[in-house]
């Protein structure tokens, strides 16, 4: 459902801080160095250890809330794109 990258690594990092902590705090709390979790949230780390990691840090961010800032996300990158290519 969801496409490593830019928007997915912010919503992750936004539904760690409305739960009151960060992706940081989460990362040293369970012994995942920080730019490990971050490929897998960018999608640099996509074998099964990196899928699975990615997995893990989706359910600790919260999956609904994941899941509701990735479509409101993405749909507001595809109107901004329906505009870009409208007025071009």
């Amino acid at each position: 459902m969801f496409q490593p990258g830019t928007i997915l690594h912010g919503v992750i990092v936004g539904a760690f801080r409305s739960n009151g902590t960060s992706f940081e705090a989460w990362c040293k709390a369970n012994g995942v160095n920080t730019s490990v979790a971050r490929s897998a949230t960018y999608g640099q780390a996509g074998g099964e250890v990196g899928s699975a990691l990615l997995e893990r840090i989706i359910e600790a961010a919260g999956r609904e809330m994941v899941e509701m800032g990735y479509a409101h996300r993405m749909k507001r990158e595809a109107d901004r794109f329906n505009r870009v290519r409208r007025a071009g």
